[in-house]
Parts: structure tokens; C-alpha cells; sequence
């Protein structure tokens, strides 16, 4: 199919119109930009399996609807940091833009593979889609970072290959970038339980800045 529809497969995605979908998530991040990871996009390019059919339903999940209309209005002295799986990350990022005119900076840093814990397969075809359906839409604001909670935990496959990862310091904003931002909170929005890693980080903050937590939220993609 052209421009105009869904490519059937990802063979139907050069890496312009790739470029472009990942473009559209990055419109509106200006001073967490340096958060975007680029890593998801650049793994779809390179994904082995070409015939991966890329749709996605044409409505968002009633699930996901549901939940934003439960989530505070947001302000400019608060950083959010959202924590999901990545298919539930991704239509949340998409509400969240779609109806309030929020970007999310995407921190998905993982390397989709087919045979890997991480295949991708659900994702990626969220990833460019959506991506194409933001590209007329101009965010009135930015605020905070989309993870995806399926970087730690348990193998779903212990013979599958181990492509989950942990997030460092580097990919989550500094002191000094939140201060310099007149940042005085950040809330976490989790799917269970705070992650190591993101909790390693709300621990460097907490004695400067008011952190709160919403955990245990199960927002369900289907």
C-alpha cells in the first residue's frame, strides 16, 4: 500500500518513513530530549523479520482511555515518570498526546529480536504507526519520560535470548537539569512494584525534590 495507508509488513518501511514516525514522538521534547532514545526506532530498522505485519487497532484500548481520565492535570513543576509494558506504554504516551497535548519523552532503550525476551513484535508495530498518526499533532507541552517495565524482571523464556537491560544514571534527568527546570516533584505512575533501577534513581532525588509513587496500577492493553 502507499504512503496513504498500512503498510501490510515492516518491508513496507524504509527508513525515512521509520525516521519520520520516531520524528513525531520526539515533537514537543525540548529540555528532556537528551532522555529520547532513538535505540527502538533504529532496532525496527534493522529488525530481521520484514514480514512482521505493522497495524494496530484503529482505537486506543478502553483500558488506557480510562486511566488517563484518572490522572492528575498536569504541571510544569512536576516531572512524570511512567513505567508500563511496552504495548501499554505506548497507547498511554499516544492518549496522553492525543487527547492533552502532553509529550513523553520515550526511554525505551532495548534492541527488539525476534528470538529475544524483547521480540518487538507488539511494539514496533505500535511504535511507527502511532508515530505516523502524531505527525500533524503540535504538543502544547512536555512532561516527563515513558519506560518500558518489561526491561527487568524475570524471563518469560529462559531459552530465548536475554535482551533485557537496565537503565544507568545517564538515562534519567540529573539534579541539576531539574533544578535548572524549576522542578520541585516527580510522580511515578508503575505497573507493581517500583523497578530497581528507577528506584535507584528516586533515591538520589528524594533528598532534594518531593517524590511520589503510584504503584500497582494495572492498565490493561486489550
Amino acid at each position: 500500500m502507499g504512503r496513504g495507508g498500512a503498510a501490510p509488513t515492516l518491508a513496507g518501511w524504509p527508513e525515512s518513513r521509520i525516521i519520520a514516525a520516531m520524528r513525531a514522538w520526539r515533537r514537543g521534547c525540548e529540555g528532556l530530549a537528551p532522555w529520547f532514545r532513538a535505540t527502538p526506532f533504529a532496532s525496527a530498522h534493522h529488525y530481521r523479520d520484514r514480514a512482521l505485519r505493522v497495524s494496530v487497532p484503529a482505537r486506543p484500548p478502553a483500558t488506557v482511555e480510562r486511566f488517563v481520565r484518572t490522572m492528575p492535570r498536569a504541571d510544569a513543576s512536576t516531572l512524570w515518570v511512567l513505567d508500563f509494558p511496552g504495548v501499554v506504554a505506548l497507547w498511554l504516551a499516544y492518549v496522553l498526546r492525543r487527547q492533552r497535548g502532553l509529550t513523553l519523552a520515550l526511554g525505551f532503550n532495548g534492541w527488539y529480536d525476534p528470538e529475544g525476551c524483547l521480540d518487538g513484535r507488539a511494539e514496533i508495530p505500535l511504535l511507527l504507526q502511532l508515530g505516523e498518526r502524531l505527525r500533524h499533532l503540535r504538543p502544547r507541552a512536555e512532561i516527563g519520560l515513558m519506560l518500558d517495565r518489561r526491561r527487568v524482571g524475570a524471563p518469560p523464556d529462559a531459552t530465548r535470548l536475554d535482551n533485557r537491560y537496565g537503565l544507568g544514571e545517564e538515562d534519567f534527568p540529573p539534579l541539576e537539569y531539574l533544578r535548572r527546570s524549576r522542578c520541585a516533584a516527580v510522580s511515578v505512575f508503575t505497573e507493581g512494584s517500583v523497578a530497581p533501577d528507577l528506584g535507584a534513581w528516586l533515591d538520589e532525588i528524594r533528598a532534594e525534590l518531593k517524590v511520589e509513587v503510584v504503584a500497582g496500577v494495572e492498565v490493561l492493553a486489550a
